[in-house]
């Protein structure tokens, strides 16, 4: 029903080739776990470690997310902020708030670092657990390049967002994922629109691309007024937070209306038992997560699909 939803608006146009991008084709009529930077209350965020734990048995998330920025010697690195220091210790520690898009907390950068010295850094080294232990400290835990993580994991589908949004990061995502003919099982996540405007000019058709901030503040407006949707961006998935600017976005019809359209619905960051609950009722494509572990038990018993 998910899947038969998000196409049926592709199917009415009667379209002679398909545009639909194999990343969606793919997608089956269940309502997928997406593990949020791999699973990042299990394991290291963003960490081999993490998407392996999310793919055992009983937890099965069929989706990762995951962050890159750039190197100092211009390679894309799996990590969200612009600084180490939350997930290694350096510099400031990792009681630390996250970087958001304009600001970082930490002293030791990314965009200074080598892969070399990132790669020398503990990136498990302030991963804590639900009882407050740190597992995975002096483990071997390390920042993966995104070319390794997409080797290391050859049959995964990720969603990538860049946090480096300058075009060159945009020609750099591009040319990694070409080079590792990983366009199929790959899907392009930024809110930022000029990056995203960049990366679209750019990429081939069979990339996925989501939708940037501006199309997500146009669907959800649209979604409180009736009939509503009219001149939105089309891209060719939603990414969607589960509040938006004080705004609750948990509504079936503004899910149903982006899903008519031909866009799938992944709704985000859902941790808490009954908001996965709410979640999953409202239909959507797929739950983005940090407890995929949780999301499982919660998707058997709606019995709205299992892998």
């Amino acid at each position: 029903m998910i899947r038969a939803i998000a196409f049926a608006s592709l199917l009415l146009v009667g379209c002679a080739e398909s545009t639909v991008p194999p990343f969606i084709e793919w997608l089956p009529d269940h309502t997928l776990i997406a593990a949020h930077r791999g699973g990042a209350h299990l394991g290291p965020e963003n960490t081999a470690t993490a998407v392996e734990i999310s793919q055992q048995p009983g937890i099965e998330a069929e989706l990762m997310e995951i962050d890159v920025q750039r190197s100092a010697d211009g390679v894309l690195v799996v990590i969200h902020d612009h600084s180490v220091d939350r997930i290694s210790g350096v510099g400031n520690g990792c009681d630390i708030e996250q970087d958001t898009q304009t600001e970082t907390f930490g002293s030791e950068h990314v965009a200074d670092l080598t892969v070399e010295e990132l790669q020398a850094l503990d990136a498990g080294f302030c991963f804590e657990d639900a009882d407050g232990a740190t597992p995975f400290r002096d483990s071997g835990v390390v920042i993966p390049t995104l070319t390794e993580m997409l080797a290391a994991f050859p049959g995964q589908r990720f969603v990538v967002e860049s946090k480096d949004h300058t075009v060159e990061a945009a020609e750099l995502l591009l040319d990694t994922i070409s080079e590792a003919d990983a366009f199929e099982r790959t899907c392009f996540l930024d809110f930022d629109d000029a990056f995203i405007a960049a990366l679209s000019e750019r990429a081939p058709a069979e990339a996925c691309i989501a939708q940037p901030s501006s199309g997500i503040r146009c669907w959800s407006s649209s979604g409180l007024v009736p009939f509503g949707g009219g001149g939105c961006p089309d891209y060719d998935l939603m990414w969607m937070p589960e509040t938006n600017g004080g705004f609750d976005l948990k509504l079936p019809r503004l899910v149903q209306d982006v899903q008519a359209a031909g866009m799938p619905v992944f709704m985000w960051t859902v941790n808490e038992v009954p908001l996965m609950d709410e979640v999953l009722a409202l239909g959507v494509d797929g739950v983005v997560t940090d407890r995929p572990d949780l999301l499982r038990d919660r998707i058997g018993s709606f019995g709205v699909g299992a892998p």
